[in-house]
């Protein structure tokens, strides 16, 4: 009986892009949502982002793109990181561990002390909590993924799919226990390479002057699937 994590998998191989990329990010929209709707006002949770000093870059925006936190959420959390960022530059500091040391050393030695009270106030103490969350449910997917790749209807789903990009790729191979497994996921995605470099191939042809009248077929976007191949979905198409 298929699990719930691998039922959510079956049925976004039916749709563009690594079924992983797209999977992870839905549960990281819906972990970001639940935060601000229920935890804004979290003891526990606030202390986190301060420490975080808010979220990273791309978790950030992605709350404030897809409408996932209100002004006030926003208002509350950045508050208190920036208030932590405040504080810490107003406090003692400890010494520099030894890759600070050395890098500290390329500084003039009259600013080095302030250099560094600076850059230890604005650096995270903590990961971005989305990230973690992200991670933690990237690591349950993938399991889920390669544990049910024993399932005619998951390795036929795979098959059919855009296939994994290569970082999620890299992962299910590290969880893979057994020949057959390993051998599948690997088969699958050389076809799905080569595929895609003939594609790419036919696209660099038709930019040829001399057949640039023969019109684009299904290459016409391989470069975006080869992107997406490589480095993982474009957040903003899954």
């Amino acid at each position: 009986m298929p699990s719930f994590t691998a039922y959510n998998i079956l049925e976004v191989c039916r749709q563009p892009g690594c079924p992983v990329c797209r999977l992870e990010q839905r549960y990281v929209e819906r972990y970001l949502d639940n935060q601000f709707y229920e935890n804004v006002n979290n003891p526990d949770w606030r202390n986190l982002l301060r420490l975080s000093l808010g979220f990273c870059r791309e978790h950030a925006w992605l709350a404030v793109d897809e409408r996932l936190g209100d002004a006030l959420g926003f208002a509350i959390i950045y508050h208190d990181a920036i208030g932590a960022t405040l504080e810490c530059l107003d406090k003692g500091f400890p010494p520099p561990t030894r890759r600070w040391a050395g890098r500290l050393k390329r500084i003039p030695e009259q600013v080095r002390a302030m250099v560094y009270r600076a850059i230890y106030a604005l650096t995270p103490r903590k990961r971005c909590p989305a990230c973690q969350k992200r991670d933690e449910m990237t690591s349950i997917i993938v399991s889920s993924l390669v544990e049910s790749l024993e399932q005619q209807e998951m390795a036929e789903a795979l098959q059919a799919s855009d296939g994994l990009c290569l970082p999620h790729l890299r992962l299910a191979l590290q969880a893979v226990r057994d020949i057959p497994s390993c051998e599948m996921l690997i088969a699958i995605h050389r076809r799905k390479l080569e595929t895609l470099q003939a594609e790419l191939a036919e696209l660099i042809r038709k930019h040829d002057y001399r057949f640039s009248k023969d019109g684009f077929g299904k290459e016409g976007d391989s470069w975006l699937r080869a992107v997406a191949m490589m480095a993982g979905n474009p957040k903003s198409r899954q």
